[in-house]
């Protein structure tokens, strides 16, 4: 009786070390053959806006690293609740990615009650694009050349008024942090988008503005704006004569914009870790990097998924306290 145990323990044994051999041999063959029909690229936002035009940057790079095609599709609405709501329906295998930011994965579930998805438990995160920033710009008429002259200029005013794209965006709360650190009263004006806001500006019917530079560089390359300090951590090549607020010694005013890619929640590491490769190999290349660096947008230095995935969770933290300090909420 106790040998017949014994043999059947071992061929229990044999059967799960065979089936557990068998699955990794299949996730392994999956992986190298991945991808083997074409993949979706979600971008949370409209065609022509910024994120996608780093996301059809990647998806033709992508092509030709994967010899499959990249099928785009823009999913706009909701602050780009939309494309994240898609991407969290999608089959968990690694054809449906999406481009994710910091309004994705740091200020909507941060600012949101109740809190529509967490940003670091409910996806597979891939990997770190890059990084930019908001500009603090004002008209030149104002004959104010650096960010003391304007602090000490806002402070003789009962108040300073600034536009954002929309309430609840991060050039909405650089404005409000902005008031916080040198004790000026802010009169936020939100826009449905930049470009009206910017006309503003320049009219004379707002003082100042974050805004991103893409939005701005002409204006600022000929005079038409004054670009004071940028709030990335190092200057962004795009402006390296316009010193950041860290280097002017608010370190506090720091508010990096990022994007990054993002899979289902539950996809396979192996796949995660394909495409993870995919993306550091796209970075590399020197038509991708090109026209990250018309975009305004520094390539991130190579991360592990894990890491970028600590980074998403950490920065998402940083939202919850600044929406809580700000009192800034949305209907």
């Amino acid at each position: 009786m106790i040998n017949r145990l014994n043999k059947f323990m071992m061929l229990c044994g044999r059967a799960v070390t065979t089936a557990c051999f068998v699955t990794m041999l299949s996730m392994t063959v999956q992986a190298q053959s991945f991808p083997s029909a074409p993949v979706t690229f979600i971008v949370p936002g409209p065609a022509g806006s910024g994120t996608d035009q780093i996301a059809r940057l990647l998806a033709d790079q992508f092509t030709k690293i994967w010899n499959q095609s990249v099928v785009v599709e823009n999913r706009a609405g909701a602050s780009g609740s939309l494309g994240v709501q898609m991407l969290m329906r999608a089959k968990p295998d690694g054809y449906t990615i999406m481009i994710g930011h910091v309004s994705t994965h740091g200020i909507v579930p941060a600012l949101r009650k109740p809190k529509p998805y967490d940003p670091f438990t409910d996806f597979a995160p891939i990997g770190e694009i890059g990084s930019s920033s908001n500009i603090l710009v004002i008209t030149p008429d104002k004959n104010i050349k650096t960010l003391d002259e304007w602090v000490a200029a806002s402070k003789t005013k009962n108040s300073v008024s600034y536009g954002s794209p929309g309430i609840g965006l991060s050039q909405h709360f650089d404005g409000y942090s902005f008031g916080k650190k040198f004790n000026v009263e802010v009169l936020h004006i939100p826009y449905k988008g930049t470009g009206p806001a910017v006309n503003d500006l320049l009219g004379g019917r707002i003082d100042m503005m974050f805004v991103t530079p893409p939005a701005v560089m002409p204006l600022v390359n000929s005079g038409k704006l004054v670009a004071l300090a940028q709030t990335s951590e190092t200057r962004q090549m795009a402006f390296s004569n316009v010193p950041t607020f860290k280097e002017l010694g608010y370190d506090d005013l720091i508010n990096k914009t990022w994007w990054g890619l993002f899979a289902p929640l539950g996809t396979p590491r192996n796949i995660v870790e394909k495409l993870h490769e995919s993306l550091l190999s796209a970075l590399q290349n020197d038509s991708v990097r090109k026209g990250l660096e018309l975009l305004v947008v520094d390539p991130a230095p190579p991360k592990s998924s894990a890491d970028f995935g600590d980074f998403v969770r950490k920065d998402y933290q940083r939202w919850v306290d600044l929406v809580q300090q700000s009192g800034i909420t949305v209907n």
